[in-house]
C-alpha cells in the first residue's frame, strides 16, 4: 500500500499504532511532503520524501505494484485540486493515476466531515466530499473498525450489496465494505452508502 502524508498531519500517532497493531507497517510505503515527521521515524517506517528525486523515482517506478492508496488528513485545497484534476504536485498526479487505474483511493481523516457545522464552510466541505465519492474516492475515520480489517485480511468479499446490507454495516460501525470485482451493488445501496459515508471498495 502507498500512504500519502501531505503537510502538517494531525493524529498520525494513532493511525500508525493501528497499523502496527494489525502488523501492516511493513507493507506500507510512506510518501511524505515534510521531511521531519518524528512519528514515522519512531515506528521505523519505510519513508520516501517528495523533495528527494530518487525517492520520487522509486515510488513512480513501483506505482503499478500498489493495491491501494491512502491519503492522510489532506487539506481542503488538496481535495479541491484532486476533484478538479489539477496536477499541481506529485501527490495529486499519483492519486489521479490510482483513480484511472481503478485502484482504491481512501482519504483517512482524524475527524468526520459530516459533523462539520452546516454553515457556508460545512456545506462546501460536504459538497466536496460528495463530489469525491462520486469519483470513487472513499472516506474513512481515523480508526478503522476491526470487522472491516478482519474481513479484508480474511479475503471475505461480498458479492451482493443492497440498501439493507449498507444499513447493517452502518449499525456495526463499519466505514468500508469490500466487494468482489463482479459484485452487484444496487443503486439504492450506492445512495445509502453516500448518505452514511460508507465506502464500497471493489477489489
Amino acid at each position: 500500500m502507498l500512504f500519502f502524508i501531505p503537510k502538517f498531519p494531525v493524529g498520525l500517532q494513532e493511525t500508525l499504532s493501528e497499523y502496527e497493531l494489525y502488523d501492516e507497517l511493513d507493507s506500507i510505503d510512506f510518501f511524505v511532503e515534510d521531511t521531519d515527521i518524528e512519528e514515522l521515524k519512531s515506528f521505523g517506517c519505510k519513508i520516501y520524501y517528495a523533495s528527494d528525486a530518487k525517492d520520487v523515482s522509486s515510488i513512480l517506478n513501483r506505482l503499478s505494484t500498489y493495491e491501494k492508496l491512502e491519503i492522510y488528513d489532506p487539506s481542503l485545497d488538496f481535495l479541491r485540486d484532486l476533484k478538479e484534476g489539477k496536477e499541481r504536485n506529485i501527490f495529486i498526479k499519483i492519486a489521479i493515476f490510482f483513480l484511472m487505474s481503478g485502484e482504491p483511493v481512501i482519504v483517512r481523516l482524524p475527524y468526520d466531515m459530516d459533523h462539520i457545522s452546516q454553515g457556508v464552510f460545512g456545506r462546501a466541505a460536504k459538497d466536496l466530499k460528495d463530489d469525491l465519492c462520486d469519483m470513487g474516492i472513499h472516506f474513512s475515520g481515523l480508526k478503522a473498525d476491526f470487522a472491516e480489517l478482519f474481513r479484508e485480511s480474511a479475503g471475505q468479499k461480498l458479492d451482493f450489496v443492497s440498501e439493507e446490507v449498507i444499513n447493517q454495516c452502518y449499525e456495526r460501525g463499519e466505514k468500508l465494505i469490500y466487494v468482489s470485482i463482479n459484485a452487484v451493488v444496487t443503486p439504492l445501496a450506492v445512495e445509502r452508502a453516500k448518505e452514511l459515508s460508507i465506502g464500497i471498495i471493489k477489489s
